[in-house]
């Protein structure tokens, strides 16, 4: 009879699983569009995860008919990374949206399965595999050109330094990642050459944070510099760049923000901090996953390939708003249009501090060539 009940078992497994998996596809061709968004961080950053939040929350407004839902993960257990990406795959989502180089290995791993072969994926800041993006069909990567960002901030933050009267500017980062090596690549880029093309000698500092979320620590380092005379900072720190944000209110200083108009964010709720932002040195992440979802929606996204965007995409710039044009000069103003133009134009190439295109060594030599305590 034993025999008998495990015969009977493995018939019933096997009429069942085309079953399941006919009831799974059925899922994803019911004609409803569901896109999920993993956050693999922490939003209220004020920068780069409530970029990409503000994308599709405004794509979701603008088509109530796709499903859009977007999960935190937070920053401090990144264990569960793999884990929600696997449970999102699992369920009925059409499209599913993960940033940063901490998703890289698990998107991998989930792209490279059979079973979520009729999934699409976005991998957004990074590529899904450096140079390898054809050999991930069903994945499209976007990465952004923010040394042209760090380049402008840079650019203006020696100019204002000038202008002020002060010896140095400096740059904090949030770690020692590839993207922000980047930025700041390109803020030291953009300090030597107003340098060269001004005939000054504006040093610049730098500090990493060690993380993006340690507020108290960011806003210690902002501390340290204004203290030693710097009137003007670049932060690229995500949540920890808000602590150098409450420095330069505290220290009544001047700061560059990143990724999203930080001047906005504080403009009504705290409008004396949102003084102290000259600029933000804009990565349109909002503006990317938007177009990216219009694309999936119409059918008209590519996969296994890589975009990078950048000031002559409209995804990279210093922000213009009524604060800028009120703290910076007219002079130095205009000088920032024209490097931002040549740079559209090709005619300014700023070089990626990227580990696939410059070795640390020259970070590190350009970095020290500018730091006052070198």
């Amino acid at each position: 009879m034993k025999k008998y009940l495990r015969i009977i078992a493995l018939l019933l497994c096997v009429i069942l699983l085309p079953v399941y998996a006919m009831a799974k596809e059925e899922n994803l061709d019911d004609g409803v569009v569901r896109i999920a968004l993993l956050i693999s961080g922490d939003l209220g950053d004020m920068s780069f995860w409530d970029s990409a939040n503000a994308g599709l929350t405004r794509f979701s407004e603008d088509h109530p008919e796709v499903i859009v839902d977007i999960i935190e993960m937070g920053s401090s257990d990144t264990s569960k990374y793999e884990s929600t990406l696997t449970k999102t795959c699992n369920g009925a989502y059409d499209l599913i949206i993960v940033g940063s180089t901490d998703m890289r290995e698990p998107l991998q791993r989930a792209a490279r399965k059979k079973k979520y072969a009729d999934r699409r994926f976005i991998i957004f800041d990074t590529e899904i595999k450096d140079g390898q993006a054809v050999d991930y069909p069903t994945v499209h990567s976007i990465m952004f050109s923010q040394n042209e960002g760090g380049y402008l901030a840079g650019t203006l933050a020696a100019l204002m330094s000038l202008e002020k009267g002060a010896a140095n500017t400096a740059f904090i980062g949030g770690t020692k990642n590839d993207i922000i090596n980047d930025f700041g690549y390109g803020f030291m880029q953009g300090v030597r050459d107003a340098n060269a093309a001004r005939g000054i000698d504006i040093g610049a500092y730098n500090a990493y944070i060690g993380d993006f979320v340690n507020s108290p620590k960011g806003s210690s380092l902002a501390t340290s510099f204004y203290k030693s005379g710097v009137e003007v900072l670049f932060a690229a720190a995500s949540q920890a760049g808000l602590g150098c944000i409450d420095s330069a209110k505290n220290n009544d200083r001047l700061i560059i923000g990143v990724d999203s108009d930080q001047y906005a964010y504080y403009a009504e709720t705290d409008p004396e901090k949102a003084s102290h932002i000259v600029t933000s040195a804009l990565k349109r992440v909002d503006l990317a996953l938007y177009n990216c979802c219009e694309k999936f929606l119409n059918g008209t996204l590519t996969y296994g390939d890589l975009e990078i965007l950048g000031v002559k995409d409209g995804m990279i710039s210093l922000v213009e708003n009524d604060n800028y044009n009120a703290i910076v000069s007219e002079e130095t103003r205009a000088y920032v249009t024209s490097v931002a133009r040549q740079i559209a134009e090709g005619t300014l190439v700023v070089e990626s501090g990227l580990k696939r295109y410059t070795r640390q060594e020259a970070l590190n030599t350009l970095f020290d060539s500018l730091d006052p305590t070198k």
